[in-house]
């Protein structure tokens, strides 16, 4: 059964994130409307204090490092990627998720600021993520000691990475997590249309909007967009968090259906009336945390199986 506080932060999404996406197609003014807004809701975020936030670059793009004082895993690292439907975002929304899960894995999360469209179209936020995962390569870091991570629109860049790796023979990471992954640009799933009305954050609409912004020439039925329609095989193992009344609900259903597919491990948990990347809410939701915690316990078992010393 859902928590009080489910019921509260859906109302406040509904009634001010939904109704303020709603508002107006996506133009250069309101884009740049919404990214202030979310820039100032940022400055209000809280992450815990032995954790320390450092600036840096990664590939060429400004990076936000956060890192216990001393991690105990110094030399395995989860590279986050963030999402906002490709046109908004960045990672200074995500330090409070991100600096407690670094506190829970005892490593640091990097989480690239990649370019956003409709200014930089596909590839561009791909090109990013791949110079941030490479960059952290030629620091030292093994793919074995590496996790990906990403929300909705991060969600689909952490997959579109692996299938660009995996096709170019490139070290893969021990595993990823996706939270509310955007898997479907083209928006051919049922949940898209059936969810419409229970969503609390994303009107459908403003939803084709962006992903058409970032498509940019191609269509939005390609593999490289629609990832869900790409070859899952040999990927790491995966972990899905989604919420059952969400619109991309069955993004996350494909993903795991396509890895099942294809052998892949995959972990799809559905949380009933959880709104869109309920994670982030963790410090309200009991729900988020619980699944926050699920993330790292996954992650640091998949890093563990990698560590673990062979049995003769």
């Amino acid at each position: 059964m859902p928590s009080l506080a489910t019921y509260g932060v859906n109302t406040f999404l509904r009634l001010f994130v939904r109704r303020a996406l709603g508002r107006a197609p996506f133009t250069e003014a309101t884009l740049e409307g919404h990214r202030a807004t979310l820039l100032k809701a940022a400055r209000r975020g809280r992450w815990p204090a032995s954790v320390v936030l450092t600036e840096t670059t990664l590939g060429n793009r400004p990076t936000e490092r956060l890192a216990p004082n001393a991690p105990e895993l110094a030399n395995h690292a989860v590279l986050y990627l963030h999402g906002g439907g490709y046109i908004v975002g960045a990672p200074a929304l995500y330090r409070p998720l991100l600096g407690t899960l670094a506190e829970r894995l005892g490593a640091p999360l990097y989480a690239p600021a990649y370019r956003l469209a409709p200014e930089h179209p596909y590839p561009a936020a791909l090109d990013d993520a791949y110079a941030a995962y490479q960059a952290l390569l030629a620091q030292g870091f093994e793919g074995s000691r590496l996790a990906l991570m990403g929300d909705s629109a991060g969600g689909n860049l952490v997959l579109a990475l692996l299938q660009r790796l995996r096709d170019e023979g490139a070290p893969l990471p021990q595993s990823a997590v996706l939270l509310s992954p955007w898997a479907d640009l083209a928006g051919t799933l049922p949940s898209r249309r059936t969810q419409a009305k229970a969503e609390a954050m994303l009107p459908p609409e403003r939803l084709e909007e962006a992903a058409r912004a970032y498509a940019g020439a191609l269509p939005l039925t390609d593999p490289r967009l629609s990832v869900i329609r790409g070859d899952f095989t040999g990927l790491p193992p995966l972990m899905v968090h989604v919420g059952t009344a969400e619109i991309l609900r069955d993004d996350s259903r494909a993903v795991a259906a396509a890895a099942e597919h294809t052998g892949v491990p995959c972990t799809l948990t559905e949380w009933p009336l959880q709104p869109h990347v309920f994670p982030a809410f963790f410090e309200i939701l009991p729900e988020g945390r619980a699944a926050l915690e699920a993330c790292a316990a996954f992650i640091l078992r998949q890093w563990l199986k990698r560590n673990a010393p062979l049995v003769s």
